[in-house]
């Protein structure tokens, strides 16, 4: 089975990435892993899971769950992680990946040793290529007329 998929796992993670890159340019954005003596503030993205369920013939829904973590300056009080997530919920609603605009679904987020880590899925529908047919070869056809048919 090959998917008719112009979007991929890793064109979502990077639009996410961008998203926030645009979103705070003076911050850096992090997708694989967070360097050691890494500057606050920042982000770190993580794909928490991805899934595909079959919905109806060739029709498939796809789920990625991103948990967005950022990394305050101070740790002392939560309130930049707070308004920080504020802007999230607002500007994760709609995000364009690769030209084309994805919605951002179950947001949530919590604030735990200081680090807010915001959540969000990004869900969709993909399809699955058409299986080619047996074309038809020949066609036999035979014609006849009623009786009583005068010419």
């Amino acid at each position: 089975m090959r998917l008719l998929v112009e979007v991929t796992v890793n064109s979502i993670r990077s639009g996410v990435i961008l998203a926030l890159s645009n979103l705070f340019p003076n911050m850096d954005v992090y997708g694989e892993e967070i360097k050691q003596g890494f500057e606050a503030p920042c982000f770190f993205v993580k794909l928490l899971t991805m899934g595909q369920d079959q919905e109806l013939n060739r029709r498939y829904r796809r789920s990625h769950a991103f948990d967005i973590h950022f990394f305050p300056k101070s740790v002392d009080s939560n309130e930049e992680a707070h308004g920080t997530a504020e802007q999230l919920y607002d500007k994760l609603r709609l995000v364009n990946i690769d030209g084309a605009m994805y919605r951002g679904a179950g947001m949530n987020h919590e604030v735990v040793d200081g680090v807010l880590h915001f959540f969000v899925d990004f869900n969709f529908h993909v399809f699955a290529e058409k299986p080619p047919g047996i074309k038809m070869q020949t066609l036999n056809q035979e014609g006849r007329l009623k009786n009583g048919y005068k010419g």
